[in-house]
């Protein structure tokens, strides 16, 4: 860990989130992404979905895919400094091991974008060229990156702010 000194650190201490990490997310979940903007579209002229599922089937497969990167993206967004210590450590023993699930995901993503291509006859698809190679990069970076390694051993401290709050209001009274 000391490889990584404080240019590292964000205004809390803790390390800083690779951009290459929000990226991923992305990526993982970009069926989520899509059904949101598709949800969202008020052209109904333009069938979104169709643009990038052939199938609801795709589609509802794609979801589950992509639902096994939701818990570690949900305890990501929880990563910041709170007034508790049993939750923040909870979180962090959790949060150590949220690496492995992204990389599941990264692998089932991978292999159904391969079983579609098999589907196809092994007709070339620049769509599902360019997914492949997006995935396996992720699937790559999350297994290689010695950064998240860092990144995932690290969760915020408590802050004291609280408990100092309520001793300053204790000598008030």
């Amino acid at each position: 860990m000391s490889q990584y000194g404080p240019q590292y650190w964000d205004k809390y201490g803790s390390y800083r989130t690779p951009v290459a990490f929000h990226l991923s997310v992305v990526v993982l979940l970009r069926a989520y992404f899509i059904w949101v903007i598709a949800a969202l579209s008020r052209r109904p002229e333009l069938d979104l979905m169709s643009l990038f599922f052939r199938s609801k089937s795709d589609f509802f497969i794609a979801i589950a895919i992509g639902s096994i990167a939701i818990l570690p993206t949900l305890l990501f967004c929880l990563r910041r400094p709170r007034d508790s210590h049993k939750a923040t450590d909870r979180l962090a023993s959790i949060w150590r091991h949220m690496r492995w699930p992204l990389i599941v995901c990264a692998l089932i993503d991978l292999t159904w974008l391969i079983v579609q291509a098999a589907h196809s006859h092994y007709r070339f698809s620049l769509f599902l060229a360019v997914q492949m190679v997006i995935v396996f990069w992720v699937l790559w970076y999350l297994v290689k990156s010695r950064y998240l390694t860092v990144f995932f051993k690290d969760w915020p401290e408590p802050t004291e702010k609280a408990s100092d709050d309520k001793k300053d209001l204790k000598k008030d009274s």
